[in-house]
């Protein structure tokens, strides 16, 4: 997860109002409260919205208090004050959409007034404003394990079409911005020397799609430092990622019971999963969504994706000539309907040159005299 680290990587890729708020206090107008105490808060802004408000308010409630849940909808053009990591009494879902959001780094350096609470995250089609006095602020300093890692109670983390859009009141000279630079570079380096290690141990989804300037970085970021005993779909997709993960082809050793990985509608070009040396079974096998990507050649040893652990992959819509080197990938794709029928449909590649077999599924066309030649 690694939030800051993930914001100040994705900041520093894209480096090369009306009137009112929507709400004035009491926010109860904007909760449902049952006899247990929970409050479920939907709130639709038209202008803005202030989370550190919505928290006070959170805190003169009289006991009992139960589970907090905020799904905070925004027209277009309204922004919320919304500072990470999102710390408030009892709150355990938040759910941001279409907003811009504001403040976002101005608590890194407050100490933790709220006990870790949420377990669902979840923000999508926003952006997010990160200010660049306050990313050199972050970037000369040591962050601290809980700004780092954020809420390690999370279970669910989704951000979807979520951009990141540096600010900064006076315009950056080029000078300045090659000295951010560099100092982003001392603080990755300083990062590596930390003791702590985030433990996000009931996390089962995470997703991060559709960011453009994904940094190459980010999957080292994630994973330095960061255990995911209990994640079971790691969805990556529509991010243009050319370069297939070290951490999914050494899978067992980051993320021991994942279960799926979406890396659909990406570039990447070529694959591999390191094939475990030792006896033990997994029947219950790992999906991998690689459809609509660049791949034009699958691994010399396909064939034993499906030992041990089975590895299923979706390969459709790829440049894979069907030529005789594709006939390892037909025979992979016949075991997988034999022994996984469920998931038949994966199978159905099809091929789109050369003419000859064109339009046809690449687990029809017989190899045998690719063998005979």
């Amino acid at each position: 997860m690694r939030i800051i680290t993930f914001v100040l990587l994705v900041g520093f890729s894209v480096m090369n109002l009306s009137k009112g708020s929507v709400l004035d206090n009491p926010y109860h107008r904007y909760c449902r409260t049952n006899l247990h105490g929970d409050q479920d808060c939907m709130l639709t802004v038209a202008y803005w919205f202030n989370f550190v408000d919505f928290r006070h308010w959170l805190d003169k409630l009289l006991d009992p208090v139960g589970d907090v849940s905020l799904n905070i909808h925004c027209f277009n053009g309204a922004y919320i004050y919304l500072p990470f990591p999102y710390r408030a009494r009892h709150l355990k879902k938040l759910k941001v959409n279409n907003c811009l959001i504001r403040n976002y780094l101005s608590e890194w350096k407050t100490q933790k007034n709220y006990p870790d609470s949420l377990k669902d995250l979840e923000i999508v089609n926003s952006e997010i404003e990160v200010d660049l006095p306050t990313m050199e602020d972050v970037v000369s300093n040591l962050v601290t394990k809980e700004t780092d890692c954020g809420q390690e109670t999370l279970e669910t983390l989704v951000m979807r079409n979520v951009t990141f859009k540096p600010v900064s009141i006076k315009p950056q000279t080029e000078q300045q911005t090659k000295s951010l630079l560099n100092s982003f570079q001392t603080f990755l380096e300083k990062m590596k020397s930390v003791e702590y290690m985030c433990n996000y141990k009931q996390l089962h989804l995470l997703e991060r799609s559709g960011v453009e300037t994904l940094n190459k970085n980010f999957m080292d970021a994630q994973t330095e430092r960061a255990y995911y005993p209990r994640l079971r779909t790691f969805i990556l997709n529509s991010n243009n990622i050319v370069n297939f993960p070290v951490q999914f082809s050494n899978w067992r050793e980051y993320f021991p019971t994942l279960r799926e990985i979406d890396l659909s509608n990406n570039s990447v070009e070529n694959f591999t999963f390191n094939i475990p040396i030792e006896k033990t079974m997994n029947f219950v096998p790992l999906l991998i969504n690689l459809k609509n990507n660049k791949i034009r050649s699958v691994p010399l040893n396909i064939d034993k994706y499906l030992s041990l652990s089975p590895i299923i992959l979706d390969l459709r819509e790829n440049p894979i000539e069907c030529d005789c080197n594709a006939g390892r990938l037909g025979n992979y794709l016949r075991a997988v309907r034999r022994r996984f029928p469920l998931y038949k449909q994966l199978t159905e590649f099809v091929c789109s040159s050369p003419t000859q077999v064109k339009d046809v599924k690449l687990i029809y066309i017989n190899y045998e005299k690719c063998s005979q030649g």
